[in-house]
């Protein structure tokens, strides 16, 4: 075994075959006996020894051969890797074909692992030689115990022998690792890709006991930071307190981001309408609990809204409406993606004009936020999306004037959208950190050096996206805490994560339990304020995968996990009876709620906000605390909802003072008033209210709602 010099030297070079080895002849009867396989070809050499004169390594390691004992191989590759690198794949090992393998060939790569002295990772992957183009892929947690990996794979082309390299990422950190046992066998098209035993050790990630100390110390920050008390105090129309009034408190919907990646056509109204999509959308249990937010795949990506590739911009603009029509947030995603494939194709053909960059993306910005339908109906954008991959915008500006690094650009882009949009929220969005498994080094610091020097310019940065698409191999629940952690110790800004979904090598049950453990996590986070996966349906999902539903539209195991915290553990929905003060206290999950107050066969119904601990005073109009008659409406305020303006009235005259109270019971207005009616300014935040009217001796109060504009 050598050090690679050359990694073509492979290709160049044909090895004489050796005859089958004892691993190698055991292997393949196994398969054969266990399996019910036939015999499959040798797609590497028949024997260890080949093999170890035919593999490699490179980068910041050592590596060495060693004779193994007491193990099914005879033969191991020990290697030391020094350090992280900047890219896990700064260190590997790798082995190439000495046989072709035809496109199509379902093949099962096998190999033993194991980390020495604690905890590793590699990235394990079979690609093209010369494009690194994946055909299999999986990010491996390692333990001191040697394990057997069985990877099944089906071939995307033909490789020639020297054209398919078959290695280890091992970058990921300074560590350990010993290998034995790498064998791929090559069953044509004889057998199908399920019919190959699969076995890759992926239920066991950080965190997955039931017992984990993480799954207490979570349900008790879900307790204290996304639930609040709140108090209905109901009195009659004289202000005394009523016993025994019933009161409902039903869940509406969560003020956390529950959300999905939606695609614009399949929305009424447009080509490709799926009533069952737009359905399930707003229904997803069958008792009416939907997503609250969504964020658009890729219509409103730049190349698409211009080119029309999912619907066309008025159709797009359709289909937003549509959602906020039904309350649901929408995300933008994304205002830019610094890529040249990711931009429309005359902005790489203007590389070296700084100002036709400029203006054009200006132009875009402009455009977008402005487009009937799109405009005011948009909660917030991914402004930057990925800037730590896709920095061809950054490298075509540096060094002109006015651009030292290229990404002062960024700043610019923030700063026109708060001149053209000031209200829409502000995240950048990117995948380096929890979708590559990274907790630190490299691109993970990446991310943080661009985010601190955006914040340093002075843009108004709202929150930062992390995207979550999960590995066959579910990232260590403590590992995605500590990047969370780390992130809102150094910057304080709220998250998200934005694009969640599992690889479906990772398998149902796993599946389910992880999403489980994840979602625990992330609404338990201090920082977090939402979670969206990438799409729902198997339908309408980029890998054919998506969280929730079949193709046939059935509930995955997954789907059901998430139905049960979202809208079953992590829901409230109860019934208390004031006490002899009128007042009926119930500690519930922060959303919209509506109230029902029942008393003597009448009720009456309204809805609020709970995001904080609140005191809600509700006067039954219709009945006196004793055997009175009805009671006129004592007091009244229109608009309500009101902007600038609020008018007040109630009967009898008399003069008295209006006080308006915020969510948390504190003053936020106090006017004298006086004559049965009044009209006085709102200088007050957009929010939920409690109008309080002290008059001739009663006190009347009242729900208002401030709205935002003039």
């Amino acid at each position: 075994m050598r050090t690679l010099l050359i990694s073509s030297l492979f290709a160049a070079i044909s090895l004489p075959l050796s005859a089958q080895d004892a691993y190698h002849a055991a292997l393949q009867a196994e398969l054969q006996s266990d399996y019910g396989l036939p015999a499959g070809a040798w797609v590497l050499h028949d024997s260890e020894a080949a093999n170890l004169d035919s593999d490699y390594w490179y980068g910041n390691l050592t590596g060495s051969d060693q004779t193994s004992a007491g193990l099914p191989f005879s033969r191991l590759v020990h290697l030391e890797v020094h350090g992280a690198g900047a890219n896990p794949w700064d260190a590997g090992y790798g082995i190439q074909n000495q046989k072709t393998v035809a496109a199509g060939s379902v093949c099962l790569a096998v190999v033993w692992l194991r980390a020495v002295g604690g905890e590793g990772v590699v990235g394990l992957f079979a690609e093209d030689a010369s494009t690194f183009d994946k055909e299999l892929y999986f990010r491996l947690p390692l333990t001191g115990e040697w394990r057997r990996y069985l990877l099944p794979f089906q071939t995307d082309q033909t490789y020639a022998p020297g054209e398919l390299t078959f290695g280890l990422h091992l970058a990921w950190q300074a560590q350990t690792i010993e290998l034995g046992g790498l064998a791929v066998l090559d069953y044509g098209q004889a057998v199908a890709l399920e019919d190959l035993p699969r076995d890759i050790h992926n239920d066991q990630y950080g965190g997955w006991e039931p017992d984990a100390p993480w799954r207490a110390e979570a349900a008790q920050r879900i307790e204290t930071l996304r639930k609040a008390d709140l108090s209905v105090r109901v009195q009659d129309a004289q202000g005394q307190p009523l016993e025994g009034v019933e009161v409902r408190v039903e869940m509406l919907r969560h003020h956390f981001a529950f959300g999905t990646a939606v695609v614009s056509r399949l929305f009424a109204g447009n080509p490709g309408h799926n009533p069952t999509y737009q359905s399930k959308l707003l229904d997803l249990d069958g008792r009416g609990h939907g997503f609250n937010w969504v964020v658009f795949e890729n219509a409103l990506k730049w190349p698409a809204w211009e080119q029309n590739w999912i619907t066309t911009k008025d159709q797009t603009a359709h289909a937003v409406q549509w959602l906020r029509q039904r309350g649901i947030l929408v995300r933008g995603h994304n205002l830019l993606w610094p890529g040249w494939n990711n931009l429309p194709p005359d902005l790489p053909a203007h590389a070296n004009d700084p100002a036709y960059l400029r203006n054009r993306i200006f132009a875009h910005i402009e455009e977008i936020v402005h487009y009937p339908g799109i405009e005011g109906n948009l909660h917030e954008w991914d402004v930057l999306n990925e800037i730590t991959t896709n920095r061809d915008l950054e490298f075509a500006l540096q060094g002109q004037p006015g651009y030292p690094t290229g990404r002062e650009l960024y700043v610019e882009v923030f700063d026109k959208l708060a001149q053209e949009d000031p209200q829409t929220r502000t995240f950048v969005n990117d995948f380096v950190t929890i979708s590559q498994g990274n907790t630190g080094g490299g691109l993970y610091d990446l991310k943080k050096q661009f985010i601190q020097e955006l914040l340093d310019a002075g843009v108004r940065l709202d929150g930062i996206g992390f995207q979550g698409h999960i590995g066959a191999f579910p990232n260590s629940i403590y590992e995605v805490q500590a990047t969370l952690d780390d992130f809102y110790a150094t910057f304080g800004l709220p998250a998200k994560i934005t694009e969640y979904d599992t690889h479906p090598d990772m398998g149902d049950a796993v599946a389910a339990a992880y999403l489980r453990d994840f979602l625990t996590l992330v609404f338990s986070h201090p920082a977090m304020e939402g979670f969206l996966m990438w799409g729902f349906w198997d339908g309408a999902h980029w890998k054919d995968n998506a969280p929730l539903f079949n193709l046939d539209w059935s509930l995955k195991p997954a789907g059901q996990a998430f139905l049960d915290l979202v809208f079953d553990q992590w829901w409230t929905d109860t019934t208390a009876l004031t006490n002899a003060q009128g007042t009926a206290r119930v500690r519930g999950f922060q959303g919209t709620y509506r109230i029902t107050c029942s008393f003597q066969g009448k009720s009456f119904s309204d809805t609020l906000e709970l995001l904080q601990d609140t005191l809600l005073v509700k006067e039954l109009e219709d009945f006196t605390s004793a055997a009175g008659e009805a009671q006129p409406p004592a007091f009244r305020l229109f608009p309500n909802p009101a902007r600038q303006t609020l008018r007040v009235e109630w009967g009898g005259g008399g003069a008295g003072t209006l006080r308006l109270f915020d969510v948390q019971g504190r003053p936020v207005l106090e006017r004298p008033v006086a004559g049965g009616k009044a009209e006085l300014s709102l200088p007050i935040e957009a929010g939920v209210y409690l109008a309080v009217l002290e008059v001739g001796g009663r006190r009347y109060a009242r729900r208002l709602v401030r709205v935002a504009g003039d």
